[in-house]
């Protein structure tokens, strides 16, 4: 019978576990999980280990969308679970508590009588030599940060990993909490030795850091630019609300000027250009030199013929008199 390293007393369990196939879930040693089970394949192996010693091989599915999955669906690396709770919800489905106790490689699929089993056999275990200390506490230090970006990681969260009975279990439980894709995940699993996992641990949460930062850069440049956009309106608002208690008509000129440069059908520079003046000229009093300038500028912008084709004048002399011959040129 095979027997699997833990931090506490040897595991010892029967050659041929039930197989529990797992969609979009990597459940680690140490790590208390629940999990809805609601498929026949499922449901059978949860009933053969509450009648066995209730142990059960967590081991997660390469495609979640495979609804009965066989010996090549699943990975080989899994973890043997000691089911902690059961609770029956009706219409077929069943919660379950488990909790992780090791790691487990599977030598072989073996389809048993009334489930999918697994002839498995134990993993190296997770020890930490001294020098490798510093490989820890880096991995620690970036865990902080990344739950200090990621919004919907509680702060308790580290305090819990930090107070962690030892290495692996705080290894463990850093890599249970990571956001990142299943077979990465998987990957962390199926890391022998416990330094080679710190080390990959440490150049995920080093990744998603980077993720994380961009994604709240992101976020605050959007929120700002909203806040810009607000703020002028709340601005524009107000002065139009002066204007109208001065029984100034400042405002209504302002608005139609802005309609008057939008159908000109300006260029893209000049447009931007006016839109500008035009804002300028809104948070300027109408008595100040300067307004009288902006206005200006945008009333010769309005009065130039954009649109209208121009006309080009060409001067013949015939017999001694003078004739003019106009030609129209269509620009397009």
């Amino acid at each position: 019978m095979p027997s699997f390293p833990t931090d506490g007393p040897p595991l010892v369990t029967d050659e041929r576990l039930p197989v529990l196939p797992l969609r979009d879930v990597v459940v680690f040693p140490y790590v208390v999980m629940p999990l809805l089970v609601g498929r026949t394949a499922s449901l059978a192996a949860i009933e053969a280990s509450n009648e066995e010693d209730r142990l059960v091989l967590l081991v997660a599915q390469r495609d979640a969308e495979t609804q009965e999955p066989a010996a090549a669906d699943l990975y080989r690396v899994g973890v043997v679970a000691r089911v902690r709770q059961l609770s029956r919800l009706g219409q077929g489905t069943v919660r379950v508590l488990v909790e992780g106790v090791a790691r487990a490689r599977v030598t072989r699929y073996v389809p048993g009588s009334d489930c999918l089993r697994a002839i498995v056999e134990p993993m190296p275990a997770p020890v930490l030599r001294d020098e490798d200390e510093v490989l820890l506490r880096r991995t620690l230090s970036l865990f902080e940060e990344y739950v200090a970006l990621h919004r919907r990681l509680p702060p308790e969260l580290v305090t819990i990993i930090q107070g962690a009975d030892s290495p692996a279990r705080q290894a463990f439980g850093i890599a249970a909490h990571l956001g990142t894709r299943l077979d990465r995940r998987q990957g962390l699993l199926a890391i022998d030795e416990l330094p080679a996992l710190l080390s990959s641990l440490a150049d995920v949460l080093s990744s998603e850091i980077d993720l994380l930062k961009l994604e709240r850069k992101i976020d605050d440049d959007v929120r700002g630019s909203l806040f810009q956009n607000q703020r002028e309106f709340y601005l524009q608002e107000q002065l139009r609300a002066i204007h109208r208690e001065l029984g100034s008509e400042e405002g209504d000129d302002g608005d139609e000027l802005a309609a008057q440069l939008e159908a000109k059908g300006l260029p893209e520079p000049i447009l931007a250009r006016t839109r500008r003046e035009l804002r300028r000229l809104r948070r300027l009093a109408s008595i100040s030199p300067e307004a009288g300038v902006v206005r200006t500028y945008l009333d010769w912008i309005v009065a130039l013929p954009w649109k209208e084709p121009p006309t080009m004048c060409s001067t013949s002399r015939t017999h001694g008199a003078c004739s003019t011959r106009i030609t129209t040129a269509w620009t397009t």
